[in-house]
């Protein structure tokens, strides 16, 4: 096994996280240490006995452009790139009186941090894209054959570790994963700054192999249990678990969409949401009568499901909550007695979010050759939007429940039919091959709960056929809401005017597959 011998290390770290043990690391192995400005001062004032030397008296060039130029120079990266079993290059090396860096320890300036910063200038923002560390970096990782490099604070003890096993050393396997870390640091490095430059445009530039992930954590399992799973993060809307076991791949999915449909409405909402899809969706001021609302619609469905809401959980609701089997409450918080009460169901998973200040700019799904991008569908429809279609004119309340299930639809697997009624779903039917059976399923399921309920339809695409506005005229469905666009528009519009329906087109259809 090929070992790495560390006499000389080059460290120049933003975070100096960790940076104690290693400055311990120095004393007791009399590392000779290269280093620049705010590290070195911190490793002087740990120890006199640490052999510290500024960059700028190694390369005799000091820094200039007010520090922008420091470390790029040829005696600095001629000894990290240099092969130690090349005679040539160690030739070169000693003709030009450097020696061999063996250890380099660098960190990157904080610029995701300071981009997060809405109040940080962009000058700032610039300044903070740091030039020489990753130049550092890529070298010692391409050189890991003779160069061990520490990327992340969070590999000291690891390297530590690994230096009382081989004696001041390094193995060749060690050093190759030090490599590949390093490479995925300045990836998602990189694709931070890129994302930061493409933040207001929108153009597919900004997916050119720049997208910013981050894996948190290793999963339980994907969809199933045989399938293995990690998740990752590359959006600043994050929520926290505050109880419960540990989320699942499935859970995560689930919990996306419920939370991004609660916070489409300014009242009070509730949303259940079962393997992908909005089984209950209700607005209402008191929030423990939204969820009612929300559970009427399918209460078989939402056994063991998810249960969204856009505001801080009471202990009405919470009691409600508690008399049925659930996976999952996502809110912004919890009151404390809602907490008290809920806590005592160990598996119930309980999680804050952060409510949304930007929407998320794409959307990313993979097919077993690609990975496919598009721009997320935020669009909202408006009641400037609609264009009323037929004769007959819907009043205000039904306009506002058409508005109302049209952007319940948008969350729904297509083909998706959403019925309504009082700001309150009655009737879902999703996922179907095509859709006059959507409209049946929707239309089963409101006869369950809701026999002679009167209600609206929305359609996440247009109708291709006037079947389902006779089907409608059959069932109480008293107003329709769908984008328009079919060869068949004007027969379909017909149709409803026969049946005195009112019929109003989006001009946006809400496909979701």
């Amino acid at each position: 096994m090929k070992t790495n011998q560390i006499k000389k290390a080059i460290v120049s770290v933003s975070n100096k996280n960790y940076l104690d043990i290693l400055a311990e690391y120095f004393i007791n192995f009399k590392i000779e240490v290269l280093s620049t400005g705010g590290t070195s001062e911190f490793l002087r004032n740990y120890s006199s006995k640490i052999k510290v030397i500024d960059i700028s008296d190694f390369t005799k060039f000091n820094e200039i452009l007010d520090g922008r130029v420091k470390s790029l120079h040829p005696f600095i990266h001629s000894g990290i790139l240099a092969k130690k079993d090349c005679t040539k290059h160690q030739k070169e090396l000693q003709k030009l009186g450097v020696t061999n860096i063996d250890l380099v320890v660098v960190n990157l300036y904080p610029f995701e941090k300071i981009s997060n910063n809405s109040k940080v200038s962009e000058e700032d923002c610039i300044e903070n894209i740091d030039i020489g560390g990753p130049t550092l970096i890529r070298g010692a990782a391409k050189n890991f054959e003779n160069v061990t490099v520490l990327s992340d604070p969070d590999q000291y003890k690891g390297f530590l570790d690994e230096i009382n096993k081989c004696g001041n050393s390094t193995s060749k396997s060690f050093r190759r994963n030090c490599a590949k870390i390093a490479f995925e640091n300045i990836a998602y490095y990189d694709s931070k700054i890129s994302s930061w430059f493409n933040k207001d445009k929108k153009t597919f530039s900004a997916f050119k192999g720049a997208i910013p992930i981050k894996q948190i954590s290793q999963l339980r399992y994907g969809e199933n249990p045989h399938q293995k799973a990690a998740v990752f993060e590359y959006s600043r809307n994050k929520f926290k678990k505050i109880s419960g076991k540990d989320l699942s791949y499935n859970n995560i999915c689930d919990v996306e969409i419920a939370i991004e449909l609660a916070e489409q409405f300014k009242e009070s909402s509730c949303v259940i949401l079962k393997h992908g899809n909005p089984c209950g969706v209700a607005l209402h001021q008191k929030q423990d009568e939204a969820y009612s609302k929300a559970l009427k619609c399918d209460k078989v469905s939402a056994f063991g499901g998810i249960v969204a809401f856009n505001k801080t959980v009471s202990l009405k609701t919470a009691k409600k909550i508690n008399n049925i089997f659930t996976e999952v409450v996502i809110a912004p918080q919890f009151s404390n007695e809602a907490k008290k009460l809920l806590f005592q169901k160990q598996n119930l998973i309980l999680l804050e979010f952060r409510q949304s200040r930007t929407e998320t700019p794409y959307h990313i799904k993979s097919t077993r050759n690609f990975l496919l991008i598009q721009e997320k569908d935020n669009e909202n429809i408006k009641l400037q939007d609609l264009i009323i279609k037929t004769k007959k004119k819907p009043n205000d309340k039904l306009v506002e429940d058409m508005i109302f299930a049209f952007t319940v639809s948008k969350y729904l697997n297509s083909n998706a039919i959403v019925l309504a009624n009082n700001l309150s779903t009655v009737g879902i039917g999703v996922g179907q091959t095509n859709r006059l059976d959507a409209a049946k399923q929707a239309i089963n399921r409101k006869k369950l709960n809701f026999k002679k309920v009167k209600s609206v339809m929305a359609s996440d695409g247009f109708f291709p056929f006037p079947d389902i506005v006779k089907l409608c005229s059959n069932n109480n469905v008293v107003g329709i809401i769908q984008p328009g666009g079919s060869k068949n528009d004007e027969i379909v519009v017909n149709t409803a005017d026969k049946f005195k329906i009112p019929l109003i087109f989006t001009g946006k259809r809400h496909f979701k597959h």
